[in-house]
This record gives structure tokens, C-alpha cells and sequence, in this order.
């Protein structure tokens, strides 16, 4: 068994630091030469390929050693680093496994990134409806009838995706899922961007990879201590067979520059989570009551999720926008709200580290006036009413969006976060989607930019 204690890339790193070299070589800043203003040592780390520094692409060195550490502690068959993010993952997990001409099944809570890789390869997208977490109103997972209805509707399709868990914490039967796809001899393929942590403790749901899952992507950065775009892909044991291809891929989506900051906080990353130990797991569920109480005195209600790291906070008469703002004044910033409520992501405290609430809220109390959130959904299998190819060439044009239902829409639109589009391009707008997108308007989005002047692109009939 491999030392976790090791943080091969790191060290090798530092090692060269200490020789204090003149740089000749990329990044401009020279060795933070040209930040004289700033701390030396953060860009002291923001090397490149030069001699004795391994190459993410070719690794031989500490990189490939940090990549080994980074399996065994995720009890992977082989793991890589990303320095693209969860999405330059979902890319070339996708590429790999499928083919042009490919139906693959997707359940409807799906990342964008997972739809843009399903496009990339070409291949067709069959859509399940989403189950809804009766505690938070939100999307989460799958039926197993209606996916094992799916599975036998398609009897041809390569694979199936599945997010996990939610970007709110909730999970489902995966391992259920997994099982029941792998039984129809179909490939299971995870985007489990929230999910980098859970193989820390046993206070977290178990990770889709223990699970039987093929490949599993996961952000390293969303909830481990690695740097913003640093993320992991893991491939079974039982899936070996993927892995030229997914390097391959893998080399197209990703720099032909990799930050070594980005990569040295994923070996950092993955030393903390295979260094996390009981006591550790201690002091975070201490952390934690404590702000629940603390959210308990100042009138706010706590919704727990599956995943502990995650809370939801909801307060009566208010919107969930009006409560993020009302914690930000205060200046506790919070990851994203909706309309009902707040979701807040806690840090994967250790012992000895402090994260307490300091400032009371002092929220004024006010009688409720918001509509119930809709629980349920009816469930559904759908394909895209125009395939990718039939988009390429179809011209567009700008539409009212009360004028839109019907019509097929030229755009995918997000609201982000999460990202998971509340329309997709080529599919048909009911008046359901309408209504999303006519709540949705005002907020942050990715796509949809005249939706504030309530248009959208469709294409032309």
C-alpha cells in the first residue's frame, strides 16, 4: 500500500523552489518576479513542463505517483487529474464511451456539460424525468421503473447518466441504478461534482464509484481544498477497458498548458481526504450543530440533506433571495438560492480548525405569502424533437416567449447556479418550460440573452 502521507508533486515542487532559479521559461510573471507586490510564494508554484517537472500527459514522474495515490484512496482502477473542471471530464467521459448515432439515456436534472459532451459525440440523448426530493422540492435522481422502462424502450442504447448526488445534497437508490443498468448490459457514467468528499468518512453518503459505477467525475474544488477548475475522473476496476480512450479524449479537452498550481492543489486535495480520520469527522459535526443552533435562534429553519456537508435554511415570509441577501449583509455568503430557500455548503472541517458564526442576523419576523413549492413532476421519457445534425443548418429566429410554446428553441438556457438547463436546444417548448424561463428571467443564466426582453431563439419551422 501506497504512504498518503505523500504529496508527491508538491514536494517535487517545493524542491525546486528552493534552488531559486531564474526563469527563462513560461509563466511570464517569472517565478512571481513581476508581482513584487505580492506574496512570492503562490506564483513561486505556477511552473510549467521544464525539465524534472513530469508532464500531465505524459506522466512518469510525481505525477503519475500522485495519480496512483489519488485511486487508491478513491479505490478507483486508475484516476486522473483535471485542470478543466467536472466539465472537461463529462467531455471526454462521453467521447469515450459513445458513438455517433448513439442513444444514450440522461436523467433531466443533468449538468449543461453533460449535454454539451452528448452533442460533441453525436449522439442521441433519450431524457427521463426527474424524481423530486419531497423535503426540498428539488430534483434528484431517478425512478427505477421508469428507468428499467427506458432501458427496455431502448434496447440499443450504450449508456446511461446519472448526476449524484444533487447540487443541494439529496441522493437516491444509485447503487440500485447502477445494478440495474449494468443487468442490461449498458455502461453507468456519474457526474458526482458535489460528490468528491463523500470517500472521506462515513458520515457521507457512500461515492458512486464503491458503487459499481464505470466512470465517476467529480469537482475536487466544489468541496475538497483544491484550487477552482481542479477535478478527479475515476474509471472501475471493472472498466479498465476505457482507459486508452479516455486519456486520449482527455488530452483533447483539457490545455496542452496545465496549471501546476491547479494540479498541486489536487495532490494537496487528495491528501487531505486520505489523511481525514475520525476525530476529524468529530469536530465537523460539532462545527455544524453549532451553526444550527445558531440558525435556530435567529428564526431560521434547518432542512437537512443526505450529504451533512450541506444545509438548506428556509425563513417564514421570506424568499430564498431575500434570505441570501439578508445573511450576506452580514457577511456570510451563501452558495446559491431559489425561491424558497438557501443552500449553504460547509466547509470538510479538520480538528484544530476554526469556523464559527460571529454577527447575529436580526431578521424581522413576517407572515408567509409564498406559494407552496411543487413536490411532485409527472414523470416522463423524451427525445429532442431535432437531432444535432438536423441543427446544424437550421436557420433561427427571435420569438416572444409567450409566443413560443410549440416552437423548438434555438437555445439551451440555464440558470446557473446549477446549470442544469431549464430548456435545451432542440427541444420542444411546452408551456411548462415557458413558465420556468418566464420565473428564471431576472436571474443569473447562462444562455438565453434577450431572455430579459422576453424573447428566445427558436428555429424556424
Amino acid at each position: 500500500m501506497a504512504n498518503q502521507k505523500n504529496i508527491p508533486l508538491v514536494e517535487l515542487l517545493e524542491r525546486h523552489i528552493g534552488k531559486r532559479t531564474k526563469s527563462f521559461h513560461v509563466p511570464g510573471h517569472k517565478n512571481g518576479l513581476l508581482y513584487s507586490e505580492c506574496s512570492d510564494s503562490l506564483f513561486a508554484y505556477d511552473l510549467t513542463e521544464i525539465s524534472g517537472l513530469d508532464d500531465l500527459h505524459e506522466p512518469r514522474g510525481a505525477i503519475l505517483e500522485a495519480e496512483n495515490l489519488l485511486a487508491e484512496a478513491y479505490h478507483a482502477g486508475k484516476s486522473y487529474w483535471l485542470v478543466g473542471g467536472t466539465t472537461s471530464g463529462n467531455l471526454a467521459m462521453l467521447s469515450a464511451t459513445l458513438q455517433r448515432g448513439d442513444q444514450v439515456i440522461v436523467v433531466r436534472d443533468a449538468h449543461k456539460s453533460i449535454l454539451h459532451g452528448i452533442e460533441l459525440a453525436g449522439a442521441v440523448p433519450i431524457f427521463l424525468t426527474p424524481k423530486v426530493d419531497e423535503k426540498l422540492g428539488v430534483a434528484s435522481g431517478v425512478d427505477l421503473t421508469q428507468l428499467e422502462t427506458a432501458l427496455k424502450k431502448y434496447p440499443s442504447c450504450r449508456a446511461c447518466v446519472f448526476t449524484y448526488p444533487s447540487y443541494y445534497g439529496t441522493t437516491f437508490d444509485i447503487g440500485a441504478a447502477i445494478r440495474l443498468v449494468h443487468k442490461y448490459g449498458k455502461l453507468a457514467l456519474v457526474d458526482e461534482a458535489h460528490g468528491a468528499h463523500l470517500a472521506a468518512s462515513s458520515l457521507f453518503p457512500e461515492s458512486a464509484l464503491d458503487l459499481g459505477a464505470d466512470v465517476v467525475v467529480q469537482s475536487a474544488h466544489k468541496t475538497l481544498p483544491a484550487l477552482t477548475m481542479g477535478a478527479f475522473l475515476h474509471i472501475h476496476t471493472n472498466a479498465l477497458e476505457l482507459q486508452n480512450k479516455l486519456a486520449y479524449y482527455l488530452q483533447l479537452f483539457q490545455t496542452s498548458s496545465p496549471s501546476y498550481l491547479v494540479m498541486a492543489s489536487l495532490d494537496k486535495a487528495r491528501h487531505y481526504l486520505a489523511n481525514y480520520n475520525e476525530n476529524d469527522s468529530a469536530a465537523f459535526m460539532e462545527m455544524k450543530e453549532i451553526w444550527v443552533e445558531w440558525l435556530t435562534k435567529q428564526g431560521v429553519t434547518c432542512v437537512f440533506p443526505d450529504d451533512p456537508l450541506k444545509l438548506v435554511v428556509r425563513k417564514t415570509g421570506y424568499s430564498g433571495f431575500e434570505l441570501q441577501q439578508a445573511l450576506e449583509e452580514k457577511g456570510y455568503f451563501t452558495e446559491l438560492a431559489d425561491e424558497q430557500q438557501v443552500l449553504l455548503i460547509f466547509p470538510l472541517l479538520k480538528t484544530g480548525m476554526r469556523f464559527l458564526p460571529e454577527e447575529d442576523l436580526l431578521l424581522e419576523e413576517r407572515e408567509s405569502d409564498l406559494p407552496a413549492k411543487k413536490a411532485s413532476i409527472e414523470n416522463s421519457i423524451t427525445e429532442l424533437a431535432l437531432d444535432y445534425a438536423a441543427m446544424q443548418d437550421r436557420e433561427e429566429e427571435w420569438l416572444a416567449l409567450k409566443n413560443s410554446v410549440g416552437r423548438i428553441s434555438a437555445e439551451t438556457i440555464a440558470v446557473y447556479p446549477p446549470g442544469i438547463p431549464a430548456v435545451m436546444r432542440g427541444e420542444r417548448l411546452t408551456a411548462e418550460i415557458v413558465h420556468q424561463l418566464e420565473r428564471s428571467k431576472q436571474l443569473h443564466r447562462h444562455g438565453g440573452k434577450a431572455l430579459a426582453d422576453n424573447k428566445i431563439s427558436v428555429f424556424c419551422e
